[in-house]
């Protein structure tokens, strides 16, 4: 569409004056290969009317797909005379020049069918455009849009590959470098590859609880550490590398267990005023023939059938290991306090003045009285469950109870026993829930024990049965062995056959005050030789034990140290030692998560009255954690860009609200790599 080049003119009378009314503005697209001109109807001032005036314009593509257009020159009115037909050939020659730039022609001018107005504007148009740099201007938009055209992928392309764990590795090597072990392995001649390779197995050894074997199965197929540690997804750690961590480990147990001990007390300000001990053990599976410590004993998990290694522990109130020690499996618990208390002495920075003596707590079965005298030798305080009970004792003057809650939120008795100068203090305890129970056991045994004497009685008138006297009154000795806590209340009468002399006739019994029997159900008496604590503060630090017992459950449970199938003492020995270290691990995380919940706790209880129900946040065990957090997720997603290229993309998920969370809790970053990309 050609508009007119003529304006509107207006007689003004006899002042006869040419009015110039501005139309609106119209726009005509004279469109070509690639360069076209764009016109716009336009008050020239030189003229005083309105004319066309033209910007060559050039329309491409760029590599994300997109048609864009940019102003190549802008022409302005042309003042020449001229045809639309001359605009229309100006932009083919232009588009010619465009495309054959750098090529000369060796037979005819390729503008020679063209009049002298269109060759002329032709060559000065490109000139100016070559001049200002606008030829160049639009290849280099086109590779500037190569970088975002990379981006760009095709959906329908998309697909996800090698989904691998990352949520609970990542929080746990965080927890390693805050303990510091790399820069410990590194500092004790371990190369980066070993450094790694320990780091690797530690983790997968602390999320799944693995053996050696399936460890290296884990990193192949199911975890991200390899990756986390490396930043290489492809490396993988020997096999033989695998299995020496543990030996290697194992022969730094004095030094490592130092190093762990300082950064611990210097991360939680830790004094270790208060020290815990106890013995826990740990079966085996197979014959162990040739072990010197894998011996038969008293399975605290009822695996008598089995040989068994003792682990010696004491930890201090925050649940961290400042002892450790593998005994063979039929030790003693009162046997092995000694070698643990000048350890614990050796190692302990917690001051020795009269001031600051250090409290041991430990349970009945190690508080010998032997024991005892050894630790308040070495300058200890000491807080035990009394080996023996208080037949004839006398309350303090003031016949003052303190009732406390225990954990299940049962009513608990305190009252303090009168005691001389000098000598121990005592407290019983009295637990209700704890009476209930022992009455229950009681009765059990009580049956059980009548039930034998039955069957011995009967065997007195039964064919074959046992009739000769002695030998009966020792079937009776070995059912009193058996139920000792109640068949001392048991009077028994023999009977022996007058007719035959050598054999036994009756058997009679009878419960000689049956008062007595559950008289002292639910009542123990804790032991201390620390002066001037109160009730309320004996039972809060004899309560402490129970860290030590959650020790024992997270060590055999939660990191599955048990049965253990090594053969050799040395691998049994370095099997339990990595377990200890990563236990190491997951009471860091814990206790960061406990400290926190305390102060939530502290805070949404202020101002309660004491009958008023208090919130507990409980800190929650490992398995609970690694559930969380194994909903994290790092993943590889594979597409075709816009320029046809294959990308591939390494992403980690952000984690969901409850790991989020417990990543808030300990102050981890929540994410390990954001995105890496690969064509």
């Amino acid at each position: 569409m050609l508009l007119s080049h003529n304006p509107l003119s207006i007689n003004a009378g006899p002042f006869e004056k040419s009015i110039v009314v501005h139309r609106r503005m119209e726009i005509m697209f004279y469109l070509c290969t690639t360069m076209h001109f764009m016109s716009q109807l336009r008050y020239n001032p030189k003229t005083r009317r309105d004319e066309w005036y033209y910007r060559i314009k050039e329309s491409y593509r760029d590599l994300t797909g997109r048609v864009r257009s940019r102003v190549m020159l802008n022409v302005g009115f042309i003042d020449e005379e001229h045809r639309p037909e001359d605009i229309r050939d100006i932009g083919k020659c232009l588009t010619y020049l465009y495309e054959h730039q750098g090529e000369q022609d060796l037979f005819k001018d390729p503008f020679a069918r063209y009049n002298d107005f269109v060759r002329r504007k032709s060559s000065e148009f490109w000139r100016a455009m070559v001049n200002g740099g606008s030829i160049d201007a639009v290849q280099k938009d086109i590779e500037a849009s190569r970088e975002k055209a990379g981006r760009l992928i095709d959906v329908d392309t998309v697909e996800h590959t090698d989904a691998r764990e990352v949520g609970a590795e990542w929080i746990c090597l965080q927890a390693l470098r805050e303990l510091e072990l790399d820069r410990f392995l590194a500092r004790e001649g371990w190369s980066e590859t070993e450094v790694d390779t320990a780091l690797a197995h530690l983790i997968v050894r602390t999320v799944y609880s693995p053996s050696e074997l399936k460890s290296m199965r884990i990193m192949e197929d199911n975890s991200a550490v390899c990756e986390l540690l490396s930043g290489n997804q492809d490396w993988r750690p020997t096999f033989r590398g695998v299995y020496d961590v543990a030996p290697r480990l194992y022969a730094l147990t004095d030094k490592l267990e130092q190093h762990l001990c300082d950064k611990t007390d210097d991360l939680f300000s830790l004094d270790n005023t208060i020290a815990i001990f106890d013995l826990t053990n740990f079966f085996f599976e197979g014959q162990k023939l040739g072990s010197a410590k894998a011996k038969f004993g008293r399975s605290k998990e009822k695996r008598s059938d089995c040989r068994l290694l003792v682990l010696a522990l004491c930890i201090n109130e925050a649940g961290f290991i400042r002892y450790s020690s593998i005994l063979a499996g039929n030790t003693a618990d009162p046997k092995s306090l000694p070698d643990m208390v000048d350890t614990l002495a050796a190692k302990s920075r917690a001051p020795m003045g009269a001031d600051g003596r250090a409290l041991v707590i430990m349970d009945a079965g190690i508080a010998t009285e032997d024991n005892l005298t050894e630790i308040k030798r070495r300058g200890y305080d000491y807080l035990c469950v009394s080996r023996t009970r208080l037949a004839d004792y006398e309350l303090s003057v003031d016949m003052r109870s303190v009732t406390v809650m225990d954990a299940r939120k049962q009513p608990i008795t305190l009252r303090e026993v009168r005691h001389e100068d000098g000598g121990d203090y005592y407290l019983e305890v009295t637990s209700p829930g704890k009476t209930v129970k022992e009455k229950s056991m009681n009765e059990q045994w009580r049956e059980r024990f009548e039930a034998e004497l039955t069957k011995a009685r009967d065997a007195l008138t039964q064919k074959g049965g046992t009739k000769n006297y002695e030998k009966v009154i020792e079937r009776v000795g070995r059912a009193r062995q058996k139920y000792p806590s109640v068949s001392r209340y048991y009077v028994i009468d023999y009977v022996r056959d007058e007719g035959k002399p050598r054999n036994m006739a009756e058997i009679k019994w009878r419960i000689a005050v049956p008062d007595n029997v559950d008289k002292d159900c639910g009542v123990y008496f804790l032991r201390t030789n620390r002066k001037g604590v109160g009730e309320k503060q004996t039972w809060d630090y004899y309560n402490l034990v129970r860290e030590i017992e959650c020790t024992n459950r997270q060590l055999k449970t939660d990191l599955n140290l048990r049965p253990i199938y090594h053969q050799k003492d040395e691998r049994s020995d370095a099997h339990l030692f990595l377990g200890l270290l990563a236990y190491w691990v997951v009471n860091t995380i814990r206790y960061k998560i406990k400290l926190v919940n305390e102060e939530r706790e502290r805070a949404e209880n202020k101002g309660k009255k004491p009958e008023e129900k208090r919130i507990h946040y409980p800190t929650p065990y490992w398995t609970e954690i690694v559930r969380v957090m194994s909903t994290q997720k790092a993943i590889t997603t594979e597409a075709n860009n816009a320029l046809g290229e294959k990308v591939n993309m390494r992403i980690c998920s952000y984690p969901n609200k409850k790991a989020e969370y417990i990543y808030d809790i300990l102050k981890y970053k929540k994410i390990p790599f954001r995105k890496n990309n690969n064509l």
